[in-house]
């Protein structure tokens, strides 16, 4: 499990660092890292793989090891063996068999699963509960809000904030500064009670807290329900909100969706900017008592951030009269605040009061250059316009960036069974060896059953014979080998189709377009690559061994009541199409159920993902129940496509047990009705080979279908196999189509000409006729207004879009 985690948590990584990775052309060695635990893991499987390959062998050999040892040993004490006596007592081994061989390595092997995920559980569960240790004191007619005494917090076993003495009053504007790592955003974090009190005292004297943290928290949905964040809608402060914080511009650009534009996973199609300024506004929405604001003005241009300190934060703002905490590294804005702290080394090193005069002894910072000496700056006139976006009812846009999951239809395409089963390094010889041994080991099982039942229906002067005895001693070790070989081999196969799949996934995955990372929420990802793969490594390879070997030993059973017993293919004639038309009856329901439990669990994924990475935001709003109860919702629709698929299994299983034992019926009817015609020993072996068919048919039946039902994990897999690459990546390959001359790069060019680019093909361009030169050992500067052209145009010199 621990290489497990690993990998999946190195593709979460992945996922939320494609940018990155992308801009650095990190791809090949992401993949080389991805790799490398990935053969950690498949170690691990394997043995794992060889102990269940073990048990599959026994299981099917048991019967005749256990056989040899009877009446082996009754062969060496001089006893006679008799039909009778051997196939009762094979048919009674038969029935103990499943519960031994099977049953019981299975509920130790699920109880030893069971544990360890139990003892991670429980590692949460036993984490210390989060609680407010502060004062909190609905009194607010004092004059104070916050007031610290002598207060130190640690994270963990590390202090950060040591001996801290202020108060601060309501109602006024506090800003703070420091250096990086000074411990300003760890200030905040102590205020919203993140971090421990070791000692002193904290008071708090509000009763709500709004919070805009320094990471925007950007979660997959509209950018309505990201400032709401679960508060009911009152249009004209959510106007006002969205007007101060500089997006109305922004959602005009979006066109008629407006704010009901769909935002990927993590607002990886915002600009910093954009998330920002949504982060903001989503604590400026929030109706609190004190504001937290972690540097909200660093990802916007001076104009912006100018407009939004003066309509959001400043003593003129929508938040004037409320108690507002500001931390910035731009010093020119504090000369409007009624207190400052500098933060040094997690200390306050100096609180002021007297900020004009402290500002002045600062150094100047250059942002407050592009002021002019009045400290504003003309804003456009469109800003001020009235705007309708606010009334929509409805999404609009037909093509939102983040897609539904869907699900395809039908039966597994035959490709993708050909493909698992034919991956390298052994492809199609590979397969072709696969059936080989699965049919020669069946054979020689067969074979070791008519041996015995020969052996049986000699006379006791034959029997004594050492010929028959080492006989099937011989074969009955024979067949355990093979069997041993067989399963092995499956399981390496399987494996390799696993891994093959893996592979194509993850290199696909790495050298696709960052449109697949907007569209796509990480959890949707990671429940590919955690609960599918799985599925595909572990689940499949056990039901396809399962359901071919039942199918094997069902073909065989009937090929010796056919030739012992010819009545008895009265039966199976119309028996054997009834079962595999109900089979496909069930399939066609299962398969769908199993393909919608899938898709409805990746927005478990997803809203337990996004929750972690917001985790102190969804505190401080106070929305843990709403998030809790998005998350139960979310496992109720899971919960009740498992419910129902597994309804269905049971359906299915029940109608295979009631047709099976038909046959056993009939079988002993007619071994009574034709006993002169009979031998008895092989009345008896119809008879065994009935009792082991009722069970063998209705396993291998449901075990197909299982396996098909696996196969729609490997059918999810192959799909993010078969992404498109980047237009300069070879479609199969990582490598790049347009190959640069040898000397590259010889010059430090970068060169537009006539360039447009537009994100999707049903969107208006964003980019119009680009015409650029970069020439060697530039240093460029683009300036413009806070959004997405000034980073769409940085990426693509990035060679992020390529």
């Amino acid at each position: 499990m621990a290489c497990t985690d690993k990998r999946v948590q190195t593709i979460n990584e992945l996922v939320n660092g494609c940018q990155i990775i992308k801009m650095y052309n990190w791809e090949r060695a992401m993949e080389q890292r991805v790799h490398e635990i990935r053969r950690r893991e498949l170690s691990h499987i394997y043995k794992s793989s060889c102990l269940r390959s073990l048990n599959v062998a026994l299981f099917v050999a048991s019967l005749l090891l256990i056989s040899l040892a009877t009446f082996g040993a009754s062969w060496l004490m001089g006893r006679t063996l008799f039909p009778e006596d051997i196939f009762s007592a094979v048919a009674f081994f038969s029935m103990l068999r499943v519960s031994v061989t099977v049953l019981l390595p299975l509920d130790i092997e699920k109880f030893s699963e069971a544990r360890v995920s139990a003892q991670r559980i429980d590692q949460f569960m036993q984490l210390d509960i989060l609680f407010n240790k502060h004062e909190n004191v609905e009194n607010k007619d004092g004059d104070h809000a916050i007031i610290m005494e002598d207060a130190t917090f640690s994270w963990k076993d590390s202090c950060c904030l040591s001996a801290l003495n202020l108060k601060i009053k309501h109602g006024t504007l506090v800003g703070v500064k420091g250096s990086i790592g000074a411990g300003k955003s760890t200030l905040l974090a102590a205020i919203l009670g993140e971090v421990n009190l070791v000692s002193g005292k904290l008071r708090q004297y509000t009763n709500s807290v709004s919070y805009a943290p320094q990471l925007s928290w950007i979660f997959a949905d509209t950018i309505r329900a990201n400032i709401l964040l679960g508060k009911s809608m009152d249009e004209e402060r959510y106007k006002n909100v969205i007007k101060a914080c500089c997006l109305d511009i922004d959602l005009q650009n979006f066109g008629e969706v407006g704010d009901l534009l769909m935002i990927g996973d993590k607002g990886i199609n915002l600009s910093g900017g954009q998330k920002a300024r949504i982060s903001l506004a989503r604590a400026l929405y929030a109706d609190a008592d004190l504001y937290l604001l972690d540097d909200p003005l660093a990802a916007v241009d001076p104009k912006v951030a100018k407009k939004i300190f003066d309509e959001c934060i400043g003593p003129r703002s929508l938040l004037r009269g409320k108690t507002r905490i500001l931390v910035t590294h731009q010093t020119h804005f504090l000369v409007e605040a009624d207190q400052m702290i500098l933060l040094t080394n997690g200390r306050i090193n100096e609180f002021h009061i007297d900020i004009e005069q402290t500002i002045e002894n600062q150094p100047s910072n250059n942002t407050s250059e592009a002021y002019s000496s009045n400290g504003t700056l003309e804003t456009d006139s469109s800003n001020d316009k009235e705007i309708d976006w606010a009334l929509k009812t409805a999404i609009i846009d037909i093509n939102p960036i983040v897609k539904s999951e869907t699900s395809v239809d039908g039966a597994i395409k035959w490709s993708v069974w050909l493909q698992l089963f034919t991956s390298p390094p052994l492809r199609w010889f590979g397969f072709f060896l696969m059936i080989l041994l699965m049919c020669a080991a069946e054979a020689l099982y067969d074979f070791t059953n008519r041996w015995l039942a020969l052996w049986s229906g000699k006379s006791y002067d034959q029997q004594k014979s050492s010929f028959y005895a080492y006989v099937y001693l011989g074969l009955t070790f024979g067949t355990l080998i093979i069997i041993l070989i067989r399963t092995g081999f499956i399981f390496f196969i399987m494996l390799s189709g696993s891994t093959y799949f893996h592979n194509q996934m993850l290199s696909s995955m790495l050298y696709t377009s960052l449109r697949f990372f907007e569209s796509n929420p990480s959890g949707r990802i990671l429940n590919r690559a955690s609960k599918d793969q799985q599925a595909l490594d572990e689940s499949l390879p056990l039901a396809l061994i399962d359901s071919t070997q039942s199918l094997l030993m069902t073909i065989g059973s009937i090929i010796i009541i056919g030739t012992t017993n010819p009545w008895v293919l009265l039966v199976l004639v119309p028996l054997v199409p009834t079962v595999l038309w109900l089979r496909r009856f069930y399939i066609r329901a299962s398969r769908q159920l199993k393909r919608l439990e899938s898709v409805t669990r990746s927005p478990m994924y997803a809203l337990f993902s996004s929750s972690l990475d917001g985790l102190t935001s969804i505190r401080a709003f106070n929305v843990q129940a709403d998030f809790l109860n998005m998350f139960m919702e979310r496992i109720d629709t899971n919960s009740r496509a498992y419910f129902i698929l597994f309804s269905t299994s049971r359906w299915f299983g029940i109608r295979l047990d009631l047709m099976t034992s038909l046959i056993t019926l009939v079988t002993a009817i007619l071994a009574v009705a034709l006993r002169d015609q009979m031998d008895p020993s092989t009345a008896a072996l119809s008879l065994s080979y009935c009792i082991t068919l009722t069970g063998l048919f209705q396993w291998g039946i449901r075990q197909s279908a299982e396996a098909e039902n696996f196969m729609t994990s490997a059918e999810r897999v192959h799909e993010y196999g078969q992404l498109v690459p980047e237009s300069h990546r070879n479609s199969n390959e990582s490598e790049i189509l347009i190959q640069p001359p040898d000397d590259w790069p010889s010059r430090g060019i970068i060169e537009f000409k006539n360039y447009t680019f537009r994100y999707r093909p049903e969107l208006d361009s964003v980019l119009k006729n680009i015409n650029l030169r970069i020439e060697s050992k530039e240093k460029i500067g683009v300036i413009g207004r806070t959004g997405m052209i000034i980073s769409l145009l940085r990426n693509y010199i990035n060679s992020i879009l390529r």
